[in-house]
C-alpha cells in the first residue's frame, strides 16, 4: 500500500513539474526576472532624471530661439499662445496626459528644479523659435541711395549717357549664402540692385535675370541648376514695387551658370535695336562648364552699343580673373567690391545727378514710412514673444497648483516651484526687452547713417556746383 502511494505521489509530482516547465518560469527565473525589471525601472528613472537635469532655463536669446516646443503644447496656435485672455491653468485637452507624465516624475523626485525642467519639456511655449529667432537676426535693409561722384563727368562737363536698356544679371548661387560684414552676401547684393534699378530706371528700361537659384549645390541638382535662367522682371519701365518684389523673391541655392545667363540675355534680346548694357553682380566664377568670356564676346559682337559690365563681390583671385575677362570681352568694365557702399558706388559709374536729383535726395532717406515699418516689425516680434512668455508663465503656475491639488507635491515644493517659474519669466522678459532695444537702436543708427551720408553728399555737390557756376 505504501509503495502504491509513493508511486502515485511521484507520478503526480513529475506531471506537475512538466506542466510548470511548459507554462511558467521556475522560482529562480521569477526572481531573476523580477530583479531585471527592478533594475530596468531604476535605470529608466535614472535616465529620465538625467534628461531633466539637462533641460535648463535659457540664458540668452540664442538659447531661447533654439528651445524646442513642449511635447504637449507643440501644436498650440499663435492665438492660443499670445491671447491676453489665456487662463492660468493647464488646458483641459492636455491635462490628463500632463498628470500621467508628472506622476512618473514626482514618484522619482520632489526636487522643484527637476519638476520645473519637466514643465519646460512638456508645457514649453511653441513660439520662441518663430519670434525670437527672426528678432535676433533682424537687420534693417533700407535702400541706400546711389551717390555718384563728380569725376563721373566727361572732360567737357557733359553727363555720360545712360543705356536705353539695362539688363541686370543677379548671381543667386549657394555661395551668396555666405556672410560678409555681418550680412548674407545675397542680402547685400539685393539691396545694391534695388538701389541701382531705382536710379537707372529713371531713364532706362530695366530687366532682372537671376541664375543659380534653382535646385541645390548637390551633383544630383546640377543639371536643373545650370539649366535654369529666369527673367523675373521682364524688360520694361521701372516699377519700384514690382521690381523690389521680384528681387525679394530670389533665394540663393545652387550652381553658377554665368555663361548660360549671358547667353539667355543675348537670345532674348538679340533683335532689340536700341543699345543694351548688361550688369552682372556675382561673387564667383562659372561652375557649370560654360564659357562666359565667349558668351560676353558674342553679346557685344551684335552691336557696338552693347556692353557687359561686371561687379565682383568679394571674389577670390581665380574668380576675379574670369570676371575681368568677361567684362573685357563684353566691351565693358569690371569693378571689385567688398562692401555695400563699394558695390553701390561702383554700379553708379554711369549715372550723374541732375539738379532735380539733388533736390529730391531728401526723399531717399529712410525716415518716415521705412523707419516706422522696420520699428513695427521689431515691435511685433518682441510683443508677441512677451505675450508668449506671460502665457507660458501662467500655464506653469497653473501646473504647479494642479500638482498640489492632486497630491503629487506639497505646498512647500509648490511655492519653491512657482518662485523658479517667476524667475524664468523675469529672465526671459529681460532678454527680450534688451534685444528689442538693441534692434531699435540698430534701426535708428542705420537711418542716421544713411541720412548723414545723403546730407553730406548734398552739401558737397551743392558747393561744387556753386563753384563751377562762378
Amino acid at each position: 500500500m505504501r509503495q502504491i502511494f509513493l508511486s502515485i505521489f511521484f507520478g503526480i509530482t513529475i506531471l506537475l513539474t512538466g506542466c510548470v516547465k511548459d507554462s511558467e518560469p521556475s522560482t529562480a527565473e521569477e526572481d531573476l526576472g523580477s530583479t531585471s525589471k527592478v533594475s530596468a525601472g531604476s535605470h529608466t528613472e535614472s535616465k529620465n532624471l538625467t534628461e531633466l537635469s539637462s533641460i535648463n532655463v535659457a540664458e540668452s536669446t540664442e538659447d531661447m530661439a533654439s528651445l524646442p516646443p513642449g511635447h504637449l503644447t507643440k501644436d498650440f496656435t499663435v492665438d492660443q499662445e499670445v491671447s491676453i485672455w489665456s487662463k492660468s491653468e493647464v488646458p483641459e485637452e492636455i491635462r490628463e496626459s500632463f498628470l500621467e507624465e508628472m506622476k512618473s516624475v514626482t514618484e522619482s523626485t520632489k526636487d522643484p528644479r527637476q519638476i520645473h525642467s519637466a514643465f519646460i519639456k512638456l508645457l514649453g511655449s511653441p513660439l520662441y523659435s518663430e519670434f525670437v529667432g527672426p528678432l535676433a537676426v533682424f537687420h534693417p535693409s533700407f535702400a541706400v541711395p546711389i551717390l555718384p561722384e563728380p569725376h563721373e563727368l566727361t572732360e567737357e562737363g557733359a553727363a555720360v549717357d545712360l543705356p536705353s536698356n539695362a539688363l541686370i544679371l543677379l548671381d543667386a548661387s549657394s555661395s551668396m549664402l555666405l556672410q560678409a560684414d555681418g550680412r548674407l552676401k545675397m542680402d547685400t547684393a539685393k539691396t545694391a540692385v534695388k538701389s541701382f534699378a531705382a536710379t537707372i530706371g529713371q531713364n532706362s528700361e530695366v530687366s532682372l535675370y537671376v541664375y543659380g537659384h534653382a535646385g541645390t549645390q548637390s551633383k544630383s541638382d546640377k543639371e536643373l541648376s545650370c539649366g535654369t535662367i529666369d527673367e523675373v522682371y521682364p524688360l520694361g519701365s521701372y516699377d519700384e514695387k514690382k521690381f523690389n518684389e521680384s528681387v525679394d523673391g530670389v533665394n540663393a541655392s545652387g550652381w553658377t551658370p554665368l555663361a548660360q545667363a549671358i547667353k539667355q540675355a543675348r537670345l532674348d534680346h538679340e533683335n532689340t535695336k536700341e543699345d543694351i548694357t548688361v550688369y552682372i553682380v556675382s561673387d564667383g566664377a562659372e561652375t557649370c562648364g560654360g564659357d562666359p568670356v565667349a558668351e560676353a564676346q558674342a553679346f557685344s559682337d551684335l552691336a557696338k552699343a552693347r556692353h557687359v559690365n561686371v561687379i565682383g563681390f568679394q571674389v577670390d583671385q581665380k574668380a576675379e580673373s574670369q570676371l575681368k575677362a568677361v567684362a573685357e570681352a563684353g566691351n565693358g568694365t569690371y569693378l571689385a567690391a567688398d562692401t555695400l557702399d563699394e558695390m553701390t558706388a561702383g554700379i553708379s559709374k554711369l549715372w550723374l545727378p541732375s539738379d532735380l536729383d539733388l533736390a529730391t535726395l531728401v526723399y531717399k532717406k529712410p525716415i518716415g514710412w521705412p523707419q516706422a515699418t522696420a520699428l513695427r516689425t521689431v515691435s511685433n516680434y518682441a510683443d508677441k514673444t512677451k505675450n508668449a512668455i506671460r502665457v507660458e508663465n501662467e500655464r506653469f503656475i497653473g501646473a504647479a497648483r494642479l500638482l498640489e491639488e492632486e497630491g503629487l507635491i506639497d505646498e512647500t515644493v509648490k511655492d519653491e516651484l512657482i518662485e523658479l517659474i517667476n524667475n524664468q519669466k523675469e529672465q526671459y522678459m529681460r532678454l527680450i526687452i534688451e534685444l528689442d532695444e538693441e534692434k531699435r537702436q540698430l534701426i535708428n543708427d542705420e537711418v542716421d547713417r544713411i541720412s548723414k551720408k545723403v546730407d553730406d553728399y548734398h552739401e558737397r555737390m551743392k558747393a561744387l556746383k556753386e563753384k563751377q557756376n562762378k
